[in-house]
């Protein structure tokens, strides 16, 4: 015997399994995210652009870095080097990208080269750190 479901019914499990997903897929996200943000490599290279007085002339204090795209970023990543981690970044005067390229060496992650892009004028960077 087939027992009848209402469309209510239905509708409202839809509802509750999709909020369900997209609620674990935005935490499973926003762990990734938090795992990245206390990586050496994330932590030092934002240390790098704060020290830089350009940087900080021309973003504003303080410097903070806005998200990033966790899928785009990850696919950067291999072979121990880290090829242009893109980094949205704000001051209180201007906002840019920041981009950063990094190895790991001898249980260390160092900062190679890093530019700052500014969102007003995409066409040149500012060297944070030239590869040596």
């Amino acid at each position: 015997m087939i027992s009848r479901v209402s469309i209510r019914t239905l509708v409202k499990t839809a509802t509750y399994i999709a909020i369900g997903g997209i609620t674990a897929a935005m935490i499973m996200k926003s762990k990734l995210e938090d795992r990245v943000r206390s990586q050496p490599y994330y932590r030092d290279s934002l240390k790098l652009l704060r020290a830089h007085p350009g940087a900080v002339q021309l973003l504003g204090e303080p410097i903070k870095a806005m998200g990033f795209d966790f899928g785009e970023e990850t696919k950067k990543f291999g072979d121990g080097k880290i090829d242009d981690f893109t980094l949205p970044v704000k001051g209180t005067q201007q906002r840019g990208k920041y981009h950063f390229w990094a190895e790991h060496k001898d249980d260390q992650w160092n900062i190679t080269r890093a530019e700052l892009e500014l969102d007003e004028d995409k066409s040149r960077r500012l060297v944070i750190r030239k590869p040596e």
